[in-house]
């Protein structure tokens, strides 16, 4: 049977029902009747000794010729059609079972990657599997070991998830109907979960914005901004959290930019000084709100205010 997934919110993103594939349930964990392997075909040994050795390079930490190799090889080679089930499983398993590795996280992440940049490979058949491990990249509650890596070292790590996820749903989005809306429920859950570390609502804000560009922001985040107001002041004033809540921080306020970027040039008037301030905060709340006022933007405090402006 394949590997659960750490949060099981993510088996939603997995087919089911009689129709579904049963290669995809396994993967997922789904297949209560009997074990089924992910493939039917059997593999040659040549392609199962390049399986080996590109695994073994990627997760080789003291050579990073190797590395860089089995990277390009997986980008360019015409050749992996039939491997392209196991890496699937591979990454499954390792994301799942090194969560405080960032170092094998990272090599997962990339190897995806590579794998989605590759023009030989159809990858279609295996979107609703890789959702999943890039999930848990992107919105884990801990991920990696601060003792090893230091308490932000996991940010990169979901920047470069959030990246992944956006172009998986860019490249896949319009052959399944329901996936980004699946990503979107998810992301937004974690973000409107205040009991989950600042890590995840990082993460979360930065699906939402990858997922549903502009529309989202003021659909999905800048309506839920005022609530999160509570939780911003509180990990500011948390000298052990302050600095991953000045990071949520930012990147709220950089979704409010893409908001202005992608909104119609057009400012109504408003109110000046502290009764605009006040305004501010009474829609984004005291944290935003003050940045918001503090940057002198019109737009962006059109964006705010204007509720109904067009996108």
């Amino acid at each position: 049977m394949g590997p659960a997934y750490p949060d099981q919110r993510h088996q939603e993103l997995l087919p089911k029902g009689p129709g579904a594939n049963p290669n995809l349930a396994a993967i997922g964990g789904n297949d209560n009747v009997a074990v089924k392997p992910l493939v039917k075909h059997v593999i040659s040994k040549e392609l199962q000794l390049y399986f080996e050795r590109i695994c073994s390079a990627i997760l080789d930490e003291t050579n990073e010729e190797f590395r860089i190799s089995a990277f390009a090889s997986l980008r360019t080679d015409p050749g992996l059609h039939q491997l392209v089930p196991y890496f699937v499983q591979f990454v499954a398993d390792k994301v799942t079972h090194n969560l405080k590795s960032l170092f094998v996280l990272r090599q997962m992440m990339q190897l995806l990657a590579a794998l989605l940049e590759n023009p030989s490979l159809y990858i279609a058949p295996y979107v609703a599997s890789l959702i999943p491990p890039v999930l848990t990249c992107l919105i884990g509650k801990h991920l990696g070991s601060i003792s090893a890596d230091g308490p932000e070292a996991h940010f990169a790590l979901r920047d470069f998830s959030a990246s992944l996820l956006s172009a998986i749903a860019k490249q896949y989005g319009q052959t399944s109907g329901t996936l980004k809306p699946r990503i979107a429920r998810s992301c937004l859950k974690d973000f409107l979960d205040s009991h989950k570390p600042f890590g995840t609502h990082y993460g979360a804000i930065l699906g939402l914005r990858g997922i549903a560009g502009a529309a989202g922001v003021r659909t999905l985040i800048l309506p839920n901004l005022q609530a999160y107001d509570q939780v911003l002041k509180q990990g500011l004033a948390d000298e052990q959290k302050k600095d991953q809540a000045e990071r949520v921080a930012l990147v709220l306020l950089q979704s409010l930019e893409l908001l202005e970027q992608h909104s119609a040039n057009m400012t109504n008037g408003h109110p000046e000084g502290a009764e605009l301030k006040e305004r501010l905060t009474e829609a984004i709340g005291e944290v935003l709100g003050a940045r918001v006022y503090e940057s002198g933007r019109a737009g962006l405090v059109s964006v705010v205010l204007d509720k109904d402006m067009a996108v």
